[in-house]
């Protein structure tokens, strides 16, 4: 019989730090407090491992980004990435295929060079590339009317599921708790402090909490009397029937806050979404998101025309005004920690974030690649929008 990747459930125990959501965040964190030597560290999950965005994304990992804050993370995180099958001793099925951020706005093109010359004074070997070279590269891609691409020869993509578990099994080999089925429902306050955690199975008591709560995260925060910066979007993708290799970079155009790559199995994965088609966030997929998505994904690729859906699926994320993270400890509840609103750029970050928050806790010392994702950036006007962002449902960060 194979050995259990998790530990047989037990009664949720007394302990030191509390991290609430069984996804990447909560997971990668989980693993790097105790590589780090921390004991009594307990991951809560309402539902099962990685139920939320941690299994409902596109699992793109990139490094074209206009902010130099999201590029030095992000580029942190790519050389993580590279390494963290051999460290958790568990393949995510990490490819580099490359991608073209593609732009047809006149508007993007200072934008989209600018960046790009940041990039690589980073040490990110990413160009622009004009629509002609564009054309040679994708000549499956109708091109009419693009004005040029970024292109990131180190973009690729992971199997998100793996990285759940090879996080939650190198979790568990130290030691970690990780409750799964066990949903938090409130939390006890004591001398401006959150003390406990209340969930289904019991009442906990806990030194530090973490939220790392994805879509859930404003919820989380209210328990603890903190109000989040933070919307829940559903972001919603397809999947196709299995075609002759055609494609092999992955392909966004940000105009379309469209994207596609074509798996190993032959099937497409991608979508398109129309800004605020959907108003009640759900994990429900709506046909008029999928005839966007196809009418899109038709015209921009032609020769895909016919080609079968076999599903759909729709995930919800946590979405800040400026499509960016919130890190840090908040003002309002000392020992209570964010590592929350990523929207839809998550999972790539997830590697690093986990590393960084794990140093954070065990120092005090927020490392510099956080610093600009701190919340307090909304009171100082530091935002983050990024002229590359790609998927944004609710048009909040576009001008």
């Amino acid at each position: 019989m194979p050995p259990r990747v998790l530990p047989a459930a037990q009664p949720p125990r007394d302990c030191e730090i509390a991290i609430v959501g069984g996804g990447v965040h909560g997971l990668s964190l989980a693993y790097n407090l105790a590589k780090s030597g921390r004991k009594n560290i307990a991951v809560f999950e309402r539902s099962y491992l990685g139920a939320g965005a941690s299994g409902r994304n596109l699992a793109l990992i990139r490094s074209s980004w206009q902010q130099r804050a999201w590029a030095e993370l992000v580029w942190y995180c790519r050389q993580i990435w590279s390494q963290i099958s051999v460290e958790l001793d568990y393949n995510v099925m990490l490819t580099e295929r490359g991608s073209y951020l593609c732009v047809r706005d006149e508007r993007s093109i200072s934008v989209a060079r600018d960046a790009v010359a940041m990039q690589n004074s980073i040490g990110i070997p990413t160009r622009f590339v004009t629509p002609d070279e564009l054309a040679k590269a994708v000549p499956q891609l109708e091109t009419g009317g693009m004005l040029g691409a970024v292109h990131d020869p180190t973009a690729g993509v992971s199997r998100h599921d793996a990285l759940v578990w090879g996080y939650a099994r190198a979790a568990g080999r130290l030691g970690v708790a990780v409750h799964t089925e066990t949903a938090v429902t409130g939390m006890q306050v004591a001398g401006g402090r959150v003390n406990r955690i209340v969930t289904n199975r019991g009442t906990v008591a806990a030194d530090i909490v973490v939220n790392c709560a994805g879509s859930g995260s404003a919820e989380v925060a209210a328990m603890a009397g903190v109000t989040l910066p933070i919307r829940k979007l559903a972001l919603e993708m397809f999947v196709t029937e299995p075609y002759k290799a055609y494609l092999d970079p992955i392909v966004s155009v940000i105009e379309d806050q469209a994207y596609i790559m074509q798996t190993s199995r032959g099937e497409f994965v991608g979508g398109a979404e129309p800004t605020g088609h959907m108003r009640v966030p759900r994990l429900t997929t709506s046909y008029a998101a999928l005839r966007q998505s196809a009418a899109v994904i038709a015209r921009l690729f032609p020769a895909l025309r016919g080609v079968n859906i076999l599903r759909a699926w729709a995930g919800l994320i946590d979405m800040t005004a400026d499509g960016a993270g919130l890190v840090g400890e908040t003002d309002e509840r000392p020992g209570f920690f964010l590592d929350c609103g990523w929207g839809g750029e998550g999972y790539m970050v997830s590697v690093g974030t986990g590393r960084l928050i794990a140093d954070y806790l065990n120092t005090g010392v927020l490392d510099r690649r956080l610093r600009p994702f701190h919340f307090s950036r909304f009171a100082t006007g530091d935002r983050l929008d990024d002229g590359l962002l790609v998927v944004d449902a609710s048009g909040e960060t576009r001008s």
